[in-house]
C-alpha cells in the first residue's frame, strides 16, 4: 500500500508538472502570436484634421485606407475651425445637427472596421473653445487675465486718482527705495483712490483682472473656474454622451484636451484667485501683488511660490480635474496634455505640470516642433505618471515636424527616443481629409506617397513595442528633484530679459541639462521627482534608499540629485537629510541652495546644506568637485561644473545600475540617440535598446541578475535566443553579460522570466 501511495504521489506530482509546462508553453506561444500581431489597442491612433467637408462615403473610404494602408486601429475626429487666410475648416459646422450625424458615420464606419474612436473635445485647439458656444452664451465664463497698471509719485504729497476698469485685485503702493509696501484698497471711494502720500519714490500699482482675448477662433473658458469648466462640458462633452453614450466604453474608450493651459496668455487670471490663496498660505496675498513684476526683498522668492503654487492649483483643480472626473464618470479614459509640457519652466505654460496631470487617467506629453525640440523635458510627463501610479503614457507626436525633413526613417527616431523616455501609446499628427491642403505639416497618412509604403511596418513596430511597455514598473536606481520652487521663485511677469514663454529660468538652472546628460549619454535611467511630493509617505527613506510606494510602478533610488538652484523647500531638504544620515547618496549641481520657497527660513536651508555637504552656499565654491561622508555611509557631492563624465565619475561604484554598457557608446553627431528603458512586469524583466542614430551600435550590455534571455525583434515581430551569454560575480551580486549589436535606427526587446 505504501509503495502503491508513493506511485501515485509521483504520478500526480508528473500530472502537475506537465500541465504546468503546458501552462507555460501555452502562455509562451500567446505571447509569440500576439508580439507577431499585436492587437489593435497598442496600435496608433492618429488625429484626423477635417480640413473639408465630411460625407458618409468620404468617411467610410478614408477610415477604411487608415486602417488596411496604414494599419492604423484608431483615429481622432479633430474638427477644425475656419482660418482667416482662407484655409477650410470643418463642415458641417461642429455640433450641429448635420456635424453630429456624420459623426454617427464615424462610428458606424469605426464598429465595421473593429476600430476605435478618440473622442476629441472641441472644434481646433485650445480645447474649453466649445466651437464658439463659450463665448456667445457665457461670456463672462471665459479667460481672464491680471493686469498692472502703474504711476509714480513723489511724497509728501496728496493723490487723488480714478481707478482703472476691471476687477480690482489690489492697489499697493511701493516705495522704491526701501520696498515698503502699503496695501490700499480701502481707501478707494466712488472709484477714486484718495491717499496721502509720505516721503519718498513711490509706485502707485493697481492690479486688475479683465477679460483676456483670444487667439484662435473663438474665446476659451477660464480653466480656473471650476463653474466655468462645467458649463463647457455640458456644451461639449454632454452633446456626446447624450448622442453616442452608447459607444462610450467600447468604439470610444478615451477622449482628448489639447493646450489648456497660458500659452501668449502668460497672466492668466481668475476671480477667486485671492481667496485660494489665503485657503492655500495662510495670508492675504493683496499686499504681495507686486512680486509677480518686482523685487520686493528677501521675502521675493518665497511669495512668487505662493502665487505660483496657488495658480498651478487652481489649474489643476480646474479643467483636468473636471474633465478627467466626468471622463471616468462614462467609463472612459482622458488624455491630453497642456501647452509647453516639456518646456524648461511650466510658471507660465502650465502652472505645474506634477500637479496638472493629478486627475488625468493618461498623461500626454508632446514630441512636436521638430525632431529632438523639448527632449530633455519628456521625462517630466512620464515621472508624473510613475508618481501616480498610471501604467499608460501617451505622445501626441510629429506635429509641425518639416514635410521636406520628414522621412520614414523620421517615424522610427522620434518614437523610439519616446518610449526610452517612457510613452506608450501613440498619437501621429497625423491624417488630413482633405491631403492636398495640409497646413501642419507632415502628412503622417496612407494619401503621402512619400510615407505610406513604411506606414503597415510603423504600425506593427508601434503595436509590438507598446504592448510590452505598458504596465509594470520600470526600474530607475536616480531621483532627480524637479526644482518647481526654483523655477517659480525666478519668473516674474513681464521681464524684459524673458525669452519666450515655457524659457525664462535662472543661470543656475540646470535640470533638464542633467536629464539629457543621463539619458543620452551616461545612459542610466532617472526619475523625475516633485520637491513638494517627496514629502508624502508614498516616499518612504530608509537605510540609504527612498522607496515611491506604488501599487504596481514601485520605484527604488540609491541617489538623489538635487540640480541647480538657489531655491528649494527647508523641508523637502530637511527629508534629503534624513535620507542622507541612513547612508544615502547626495548629488548637487551647478549652485546650492541657499534660499526657502518658505517664507523666512532662509537660514534654515543654509544651515541644512553645510550639514549635508559641508560647504555654505554663500561661499566661493571653488571649480572642483566637493565630497563629504558620514559615519553610516551617506555621501554628498557637490558638483560646481557637471558634465557627463564628472556625474558618471561620482555614481560610479556607489550605484551599480540595474543596465552597464561597456564600452558607452560614443555618437559622433547629434542626430539620433542610444539609449534603454528596464521595466518588470507579468514576472519578466523586459529591456527595450534603442539606436535612433544613423550609426550602427555594438557594445556589450551588463545586467545585474542571473537572467535567461531572448530578444524580441520589434521591427518583425520574430523572437529568438540570445547568443554568447555569460554569467559572473562581483561581491556575491551576479550579472549577466552579452553583446548587442543596433543597425541605425531600430530597436531591440531582451526578455528575462
Amino acid at each position: 500500500m505504501k509503495l502503491q501511495f508513493i506511485i501515485f504521489r509521483l504520478l500526480i506530482i508528473c500530472i502537475g508538472l506537465s500541465s504546468l509546462i503546458a501552462g507555460c508553453d501555452a502562455n509562451n506561444e500567446k505571447f509569440e502570436n500576439e508580439f507577431l500581431s499585436p492587437p489593435g489597442k497598442y496600435k496608433p491612433m492618429p488625429f484626423w484634421h477635417i480640413n473639408g467637408e465630411l460625407t458618409t462615403e468620404g468617411i467610410k473610404t478614408q477610415m477604411k485606407d487608415a486602417k488596411e494602408l496604414a494599419g492604423f486601429s484608431g483615429i481622432s475626429v479633430l474638427p477644425l475651425a475656419p482660418k482667416k487666410n482662407g484655409r477650410p475648416g470643418t463642415t458641417p459646422k461642429f455640433l450641429t445637427e448635420d456635424y453630429l450625424h456624420r459623426f454617427q458615420d464615424v462610428l458606424n464606419t469605426a464598429e465595421d472596421l473593429d476600430m476605435e474612436v478618440i473622442l476629441y473635445d472641441d472644434n481646433d485647439f485650445p480645447s474649453g473653445m466649445a466651437g464658439g458656444k463659450l463665448g456667445e452664451l457665457f461670456p463672462q465664463h471665459t479667460m481672464k487675465r491680471l493686469d498692472k497698471i502703474e504711476k509714480e509719485v513723489v511724497g509728501p504729497a496728496i493723490f487723488n486718482d480714478q481707478v482703472p476698469e476691471g476687477e480690482i485685485l489690489s492697489i499697493v503702493a511701493m516705495n522704491n527705495e526701501t520696498f515698503e509696501r502699503k496695501e490700499l484698497s480701502e481707501l478707494v471711494k466712488d472709484g477714486i483712490l484718495h491717499w496721502t502720500v509720505p516721503r519718498g519714490e513711490w509706485k502707485i500699482m493697481y492690479f486688475t483682472m479683465v477679460k483676456d482675448s483670444h487667439h484662435k477662433a473663438f474665446p476659451v473658458v477660464d480653466y480656473l473656474d471650476t463653474t466655468a469648466v462645467r458649463e463647457m462640458i455640458k456644451l461639449t462633452y454632454e452633446v456626446y454622451k447624450e448622442h453616442f453614450g452608447s459607444y462610450f466604453g467600447n468604439t470610444i474608450k478615451m477622449s482628448f484636451f489639447d493646450d489648456v493651459g497660458f500659452w501668449k496668455h502668460p497672466r492668466t487670471w481668475t476671480g477667486g484667485f485671492n481667496k485660494k490663496f489665503k485657503e492655500l498660505n495662510g495670508f492675504d496675498p493683496k499686499p504681495w501683488y507686486p512680486a509677480l513684476w518686482y523685487n520686493i526683498g528677501p521675502e521675493t522668492e518665497a511669495v512668487r511660490n505662493a502665487f505660483f503654487v496657488t495658480r498651478a492649483e487652481l489649474l489643476a483643480e480646474g479643467f483636468p480635474k473636471l474633465v478627467g472626473d466626468w471622463a471616468k464618470k462614462n467609463g472612459l479614459k482622458d488624455t491630453g496634455h497642456p501647452p509647453g509640457n516639456y518646456d524648461p519652466t511650466p510658471i507660465d505654460m502650465n502652472g505645474d505640470i506634477f500637479k496638472f496631470f493629478r486627475h488625468t487617467a493618461i498623461p500626454l506629453t508632446d514630441a512636436i516642433i521638430k525632431y529632438q525640440f523639448g527632449q530633455n523635458g519628456h521625462k517630466l510627463i512620464s515621472s508624473a505618471a510613475d508618481y501616480y501610479d498610471r501604467s499608460v503614457v501617451s505622445t501626441e507626436i510629429y506635429g509641425a515636424y518639416k514635410e521636406n525633413s520628414f522621412d520614414s526613417l523620421m517615424l522610427y527616431r522620434s518614437m523610439m527616443d519616446m518610449f526610452v523616455r517612457g510613452v506608450n501609446f501613440v498619437v501621429p499628427h497625423g491624417l488630413w481629409y482633405n491631403p492636398d491642403q495640409v497646413y501642419i505639416s507632415p502628412l503622417v497618412s496612407p494619401y503621402s506617397q512619400k510615407l505610406a509604403p513604411a506606414l503597415l511596418d510603423y504600425s506593427e513596430f508601434v503595436g509590438r513595442s507598446c504592448m510590452l511597455l505598458q504596465g509594470g514598473r520600470r526600474v530607475a536606481d536616480i531621483g532627480v528633484f524637479y526644482p518647481f520652487e526654483e523655477l517659480a521663485g525666478w519668473y516674474r511677469f513681464e521681464d524684459p530679459d524673458n525669452p519666450r514663454q515655457g524659457f525664462f529660468v535662472s543661470p543656475e538652472t540646470d535640470y533638464q541639462e542633467v536629464s539629457g546628460m543621463l539619458t543620452n549619454e551616461i545612459r542610466q535611467d532617472f526619475t523625475f521627482i516633485h520637491p513638494e511630493f517627496f514629502l508624502d509617505e508614498k516616499y518612504e527613506v530608509e537605510q540609504g534608499i527612498v522607496t515611491l510606494k506604488n501599487l504596481e510602478n514601485r520605484q527604488e533610488y540609491k541617489a538623489l540629485i538635487i540640480t541647480g538652484c538657489n531655491v528649494i523647500s527647508y523641508k523637502t531638504l530637511k527629508k534629503i537629510k534624513a535620507f542622507y544620515d541612513n547612508g544615502g547618496i547626495v548629488i548637487s549641481t551647478t549652485q546650492l541652495p541657499f534660499k526657502s520657497s518658505e517664507m523666512g527660513q532662509d537660514e534654515m536651508v543654509i544651515d541644512l546644506v553645510n550639514e549635508i555637504f559641508g560647504m555654505d552656499p554663500l561661499s566661493t565654491m571653488g571649480d572642483d568637485t566637493q565630497q563629504k561622508k558620514n559615519e553610516n555611509g551617506g555621501h554628498a557631492f557637490f558638483i560646481p561644473n557637471p558634465t557627463p563624465q564628472e556625474i558618471s565619475n561620482v555614481i560610479q561604484g556607489l550605484v551599480i545600475p540595474d543596465v552597464q554598457f561597456s564600452p558607452v557608446p560614443k555618437l559622433s553627431t547629434d542626430l539620433g540617440k542610444f539609449s534603454y528603458i528596464h521595466k518588470v512586469k507579468d514576472g519578466k524583466d523586459i529591456f527595450y535598446f534603442s539606436n535612433s542614430s544613423d550609426e550602427a551600435i555594438e557594445t556589450e550590455v551588463i545586467l545585474k541578475g542571473k537572467l535567461e534571455l531572448r530578444k524580441a525583434n520589434p521591427h518583425n515581430g520574430k523572437i529568438s535566443e540570445i547568443n554568447g551569454v555569460t554569467y559572473f560575480s562581483i561581491d556575491d551580486q551576479v550579472y549577466t553579460k552579452s553583446k548587442i549589436r543596433l543597425l541605425p535606427v531600430t530597436a531591440t526587446f531582451w526578455i528575462s522570466d
